[in-house]
Parts: C-alpha cells; sequence; structure tokens
C-alpha cells in the first residue's frame, strides 16, 4: 500500500504496520479503510480503551453516541476544521471497527483503561498543573496555530502546547509504553497487525517499539475478537 505515513516494524514473525491518523477528519475515514481491504491484517488494534472499544461496537450496531466533549476537545475541533470536515466520535476509529467487523477480523484496544488511566492521572498531574491546566483553554481557543499549514502540522502543534506541562506529556508517555507493550503481547499472539495510532502518539509508539525490551502485556479480561463487546 503506497503511503508514506505507514511504518512497519516486525516483532518476531509478526509484521505489525502502523497507520497514523488525525484524529477529527472524515477524510481519513477513506484511508483506514484502504488499509484494512488492502493490508488483510489478522488483527486491527485501536488507541482506545477497553470501555471505548465497546462503545465502538455499539455504534457500529447503530447505536447513537453520547458526545461530552472538554473545552480542549471543542476547541481542537473548532480549529482543526480548518483543514477539512470535523466528526465526533473519531471517523479514523469508527470506520477501523467497522470494516474489521466486516471482514471478520478481530479487534483489539491498546491503550489505558478508564480506571488505569485514572491512575496514572492522579501520580502524573499535581494539582498546581491540574489548576493551571484547567485556565489554559482560554489561551488555547485565541492562539492562532499560523505557522501549521497542514492539518499534521496543527496536531503535532496542538499536542505541543496541551501537553507543555510535565506532568501531562508524562501522563502521554504513559501511555505511549502501554500501548507499545500491549502490540509486543499482541505480536505473540497475531502475525499481521495493522495498529491505528492518533499521529500525536506515534512517534513515541515506535521509537518504544523499535528500541525492543519491553515487557509484553497481554489481555487479561478475558475478551476476545469482534470488538471484545461479548460480555
Amino acid at each position: 500500500m503506497a503511503d508514506a505515513r505507514l511504518v512497519t516494524i516486525s516483532i518476531g514473525r509478526c509484521k505489525i504496520t502502523i497507520f497514523p491518523t488525525i484524529k477529527g477528519l472524515t477524510r481519513e475515514r477513506k484511508k483506514v479503510r484502504e488499509a484494512v481491504g488492502q493490508l488483510a491484517p489478522d488483527l486491527v488494534a485501536l488507541p482506545v480503551s477497553r470501555e471505548g472499544l465497546k462503545g465502538l461496537a455499539a455504534i457500529n450496531r447503530g447505536k447513537e453516541p453520547e458526545i461530552f466533549l472538554s473545552h480542549y476537545e471543542e476547541i481542537y475541533a473548532i480549529k482543526l476544521s480548518r483543514y477539512g470536515k470535523v466528526a465526533v466520535p473519531p471517523p479514523s476509529y469508527t470506520e477501523a471497527f467497522a470494516a474489521a467487523e466486516e471482514g471478520g477480523i478481530p479487534v483489539k484496544a491498546i491503550d489505558l483503561s478508564e480506571d488505569e488511566f485514572a491512575d496514572a492521572f492522579c501520580d502524573d498531574v499535581s494539582t498546581t498543573s491540574l489548576v493551571y491546566h484547567s485556565l489554559r483553554w482560554k489561551w488555547l481557543r485565541r492562539k492562532s496555530f499560523r505557522g501549521a499549514a497542514t492539518a499534521r502540522q496543527f496536531a503535532l502543534a496542538w499536542d505541543r502546547a496541551v501537553n507543555s506541562l510535565k506532568g501531562f506529556r508524562n501522563l502521554e508517555g504513559r501511555r505511549e509504553e502501554h500501548m507499545a507493550r500491549r502490540i509486543v503481547g499482541l505480536s505473540k499472539e497475531y502475525n499481521n497487525i495493522l495498529a491505528i495510532l492518533e499521529l500525536e502518539r506515534m512517534d513515541g509508539v515506535v521509537r518504544r517499539l523499535r528500541a525492543g525490551g519491553l515487557e509484553p502485556l497481554f489481555d487479561t479480561t478475558g475478551d476476545r475478537a469482534k470488538g471484545e463487546e461479548g460480555e
């Protein structure tokens, strides 16, 4: 598949293709579906929690999603709309799930669960940082991001601005570590994985995978294919 964004990594006998996506852009749907169809993976990994994956499964069955956006998410969506049509939940995630479901391909969540994220947040983000962060959305609303000529440049610039505080950077680092370890764990079970990652976290995940030495993180919930919604 000729897409300059794709990165391929081999772990043992497993080929892992990483597809970085810009959350929110509707035009990402087409490329994600093409990736699923052309790469024919035996697993699609998504950067969502277990709970989020069950939500995607429900949406795929026709349930209307409940959308609650923070100030940050609202501002991000407004500014991203300069580069194309925007939708929530991220169209690349819903499309990847739908394409995998249609092809009978298992889907796995690789991000922190909601409880794990809450614990990591408490560990990494101080009260002072949280207060400061809660006030910065007004500054971000006024910020122009004029140097961002493309959606990719904007997404990365936005990520740098939002995570300029150390605690929040550390939190995103934990997510990257978790996702990389989940991919390593899945590589023991599958031979051809397509991992959809948010663009902002791709470099961190790829760097960790290429460095090697990661302790694999296995799914301990007992959930399996078809979006892990079987419970």
